[in-house]
């Protein structure tokens, strides 16, 4: 979820303790807008994917991760230098293959971008209470 390559050369100029305050409070902001965007797609209307009609597609954890990104609230109270240590869909090895196949939720690489991981937590818990309730 976090990028240590873009950690390790901020965490050279930056006060040490307020890094992981900010990097903290961007991280919990950022799980926040994800599943408020993540709910938009996979969670209402006609892109909802129903129990049992599958599964979201890469290209959609795609749309999702650029729409955290570039909102305004997400980006006016979290600094770029903060913004860029995260890891993005695009950056990733999961872009490469055809995007609209349904997504992989049995990945586990190193470095997996926060959507993935957050919206593969918002699907699991999902299937688990509609599982419970029928």
């Amino acid at each position: 979820m976090i990028n240590a390559t873009a950690l390790e050369t901020e965490s050279g100029n930056v006060n040490q303790v307020a890094l992981e305050r900010e990097l903290r409070a961007a991280s919990l902001d950022l799980q926040q807008v994800i599943v408020t965007v993540a709910k938009r797609h996979i969670g209402s209307g006609r892109r909802a994917y129903p129990s049992g009609s599958g599964s979201p597609t890469w290209r959609t954890l795609q749309t999702i991760d650029e729409q955290v990104f570039e909102n305004p609230g997400f980006r006016a109270r979290n600094k770029e230098t903060i913004r860029m240590m995260f890891a993005r869909f695009d950056d990733s090895r999961l872009c490469s293959g055809d995007l609209d196949e349904p997504v992989d939720w049995r990945r586990d690489d190193d470095d997996l971008p926060a959507v993935y991981l957050i919206v593969r937590e918002l699907v699991q818990s999902e299937a688990t209470s509609t599982a419970m309730s029928d």
